[in-house]
Formats: C-alpha cells, sequence, structure tokens
C-alpha cells in the first residue's frame, strides 16, 4: 500500500510518501480502506518529537473508511461496514475501562501515536475501535472523532443547555468550530473568540451570537460587556496556559471552565481566590468516549452539526498539511485523502 511515514523526527519534510506493507489483521481487529483522515495538532507534536513512536511510524489519528478484513473472533462488524476509528487504544480491563472510560485508561494510547494509523490506503484497528457511520458522509465523518467527539464530551460535562452563555476560545479552528456547533445545538448562547477580524465572519456562518477578536480587544472586558457585567457561565479554553487566568476572569459566578488543551503551553496564573469565592468549577476533559462520537455523529446524521472543511488534499501532499495546520490560518479541518 501507499502510506506517508517518517522515519526520524522533525520539521514537515520528514514525512515520505512511500511504499509501506499492508497491514494484515490478528485476532479481534480489523483493516479499514482509508477514505479519509484528518490532520490534527497532535500529529504535529507527534512528528516534532514529542511523543515517542516506532520508527518508521504512519500517523493518523482521524479515520473514516470501509473495512475490508477481519481476524479471527471479529463477530460485532461485517465487511463492507462504512466506519469511523475511535482514537483511543485501551487495555479494556482497567478500572476506568470497565467504568466506560477508555480515554482514562490507564495503559491509554492513540491510534497514529501508539499504533501506525490513517496517513495510509489500509489501517489496522481493534474491532473494538470502529463505530458506524451511518449516513454520514466519509469526509464529514473523518473531521468528528477528536474534535467533535472532545467538544461534546467537555460541554456534556458542563452541562451546557439554554440559558447559558458560552465563550469559546480559538472558535475558528477545529475544536473551536466543533465547540461553537455543539454550543447552539444545545441552546446556548455563544460568543466566539478569534484572533484575526477576518474569521468573525466564518464564526458567525457557524451560529456564533457574538464575535471577540482577542488579538484587538481585552476579551474579559469585551466578554463583561457583553453579558451585563456578569461573565461567561462557561469557558472552552483548548488554548491553556496564554488563555487559562482570562478564562477564570471571564467566567460568572458560579461558572464553569472547560479546560481541554494546551497549546499554548501549560503554566499559568490564577487568581485562586475567585475560585473559591465564586464558587467556579474547573473540568478537565481528555479526549472522548465512543458514545461522545456517536452521539455527534448522530447530530450530523440529523443535520445539526457540519464540519467544515478547510482544504483537501491527496496523501501524498502531507507535508503542505502540516504546515497549513501549522500556519495557524485554518478554519476548520484539513482532510487528506488516499
Amino acid at each position: 500500500m501507499k502510506a506517508v511515514r517518517y522515519h526520524k523526527s522533525g520539521a514537515p519534510d520528514v514525512l515520505t510518501y512511500e511504499d509501506a506493507p499492508d497491514p494484515r489483521p490478528g485476532p479481534g481487529e480489523v483493516v479499514v480502506r482509508v477514505a479519509a483522515c484528518a490532520v490534527n495538532r497532535l500529529d504535529i507534536w507527534a512528528r516534532s518529537g514529542r511523543y515517542p513512536t516506532q520508527l518508521p511510524h504512519i500517523l493518523g489519528t482521524d479515520v473514516s473508511g470501509e473495512v475490508v478484513d477481519a481476524g479471527t473472533g471479529v463477530v460485532g462488524v461485517e465487511k463492507g461496514t462504512h466506519v469511523v476509528v475511535y482514537p483511543v487504544i485501551s487495555d479494556g480491563t482497567c478500572q476506568f475501562c470497565l467504568k466506560g472510560m477508555p480515554n482514562l485508561c490507564l495503559r491509554r494510547g492513540f491510534v497514529g501515536i501508539a499504533t501506525d494509523g490513517g496517513y495510509a490506503e489500509l489501517v489496522k484497528v481493534p474491532e473494538a475501535n470502529v463505530i458506524p457511520t451511518g449516513t454520514v458522509e466519509p469526509k464529514m465523518a473523518a473531521a468528528m472523532p477528536v474534535d467533535f467527539g472532545t467538544a461534546w464530551s467537555g460541554l456534556a460535562k458542563a452541562k451546557v443547555g439554554a440559558g447559558d452563555v458560552v465563550l469559546v476560545w480559538g472558535a475558528a479552528g477545529g475544536l473551536g468550530h466543533a465547540a461553537v456547533q455543539i454550543s447552539k445545538s444545545l441552546g446556548a448562547e455563544v460568543i466566539a473568540g478569534v484572533n484575526g477580524a477576518t474569521k468573525a465572519g466564518f464564526v458567525k456562518s457557524l451560529g456564533a451570537d457574538h464575535v471577540i477578536d482577542y488579538g484587538s480587544v481585552d476579551i474579559v472586558e469585551a466578554t463583561k460587556s457583553l453579558t451585563g457585567g456578569l461573565g461567561a457561565s462557561v469557558v472552552f479554553d483548548h488554548v491553556g496556559g496564554e488563555t487559562w487566568g482570562k478564562s477564570v476572569d471571564c467566567l460568572a459566578r458560579g461558572g464553569r471552565l472547560v479546560s481541554l488543551g494546551l497549546t499554548s503551553g501549560p503554566k499559568s496564573e490564577v487568581d485562586v481566590r475567585r475560585v473559591y469565592s465564586d464558587e467556579l468549577k474547573i473540568m478537565g476533559v481528555y479526549g472522548q468516549s465512543k458514545a461522545d462520537i456517536a452521539n455527534v455523529l448522530k447530530l450530523a446524521a440529523d443535520g445539526k452539526l457540519t464540519p467544515s472543511i478547510y482544504k483537501e488534499l491527496p496523501l501524498s501532499s502531507a507535508k503542505e498539511a502540516h504546515e497549513v495546520v501549522e500556519s495557524r490560518g485554518v478554519r476548520g479541518k484539513v482532510l487528506l485523502l488516499p
């Protein structure tokens, strides 16, 4: 098969389009013919060396396609089934897996990091890691597991609903644009935070009620102004160190901070007095469950969620795809198509 592999970590030019052995399914495993694979920040970090991988390695965590082969013991999925790949590799036996939380597995890994992923014509995964996509088109399905599944997990934990005001940082990106749509589907009022006025029209098209360009105005003052001085009831922060302190300051009393990432680094200064005096809730979210992905697939099938595809590129252009994602100008998702 054709695949994109890297033989050493480094810049995007280490990605090589080349021949690789076809994967063969072992017991309990299936092989999926890849229809589309979305590019994620996780891929960038792995390629750069933040996450050690066995070399040569095939990236790709967000994968959709068709089951074309199965190993012994596979009984829950048939050949020809259109599926999306659940990103989390888990042991299925630890206390968290048994509670239905494989994303917290004590021995967790990710497709495309712990194993070869979807930057290829074929990918091998455990049977437990495929979810039928039903009527959702393959390109749309590939754009949903990591971003839409994770956004749903966080917003559901925060119990977002009618009457809430949700502030979304980085609202034009993959995770942010998912959070805007999901928040609206749950009945919330949405304030979309973007870095650059040119992104305002895009997030408005997703349903955002208000837009704050935090590259040019103070997001805390702007949020308070839009909420009559109260602040947002929920802040969706996947940026991390640079924004955490401001996220706390943007919250109303009794508000919930949903923390899902650290693209700007892991450390931040926070006024702890606000956390206890205003009874704020801080919710960490790591990945998603299969149920989270099933929920967003259903909403997509019902026309209530639509991933934005920023760019589609052939698999052989993986280097360009990484450069586009690293440019931070992406609005939605970048897809690789074998």
